[in-house]
């Protein structure tokens, strides 16, 4: 079993099935780390949250534009002229796919190794971080997210 560690996947649907072709993955053997940003900029921000959403051996964490998409969704933010997120958005399946999202970590721990997007305070332990990244998911996956 193999452990897979992709970052930044920006929606880009087809390149991530190049690229999982090309690594040989296999879904009922490897697993999968999506280090956050799986949407957004490319044109396949929907094909990319389906693949991931049902996907037994994947571990995903949110990355700033994950939450962007969340906050949009929730008409908190405004579109971006280069957002590329209106076909989640549109979707019929949108409910599920943004509450699966919102259920995602901020941070991955599995034995000495540790996953976050884009850092960590230098100032954090990875015992404060941790605890951090926890209470912010279970405040994010509960009904008062807003």
């Amino acid at each position: 079993m193999a452990t897979y560690v992709i970052g930044d996947i920006h929606g880009c649907w087809q390149t991530l099935e190049r690229l999982l072709e090309r690594i040989g993955w296999h879904p009922e053997r490897d697993r999968v780390w999506l280090v956050g940003d799986l949407v957004n900029r490319g044109e396949g921000s929907l094909a990319v949250l389906r693949w991931a959403a049902t996907q037994r051996h994947l571990t995903a964490i949110l990355g700033n534009h994950d939450l962007h998409l969340l906050a949009r969704a929730e008409g908190l933010l405004e579109a971006r002229p280069e957002d590329r997120l209106d076909e989640v958005l549109e979707a019929p399946d949108r409910d599920e796919l943004l509450h699966w999202l919102r259920t995602r970590p901020f941070l991955h721990r599995r034995d000495d190794v540790t996953m976050v997007h884009a850092g960590l305070w230098p100032g954090w332990s990875l015992a404060e971080a941790e605890a951090l990244a926890a209470g912010a998911r279970q405040r994010l996956a509960s009904n008062q997210w807003r």
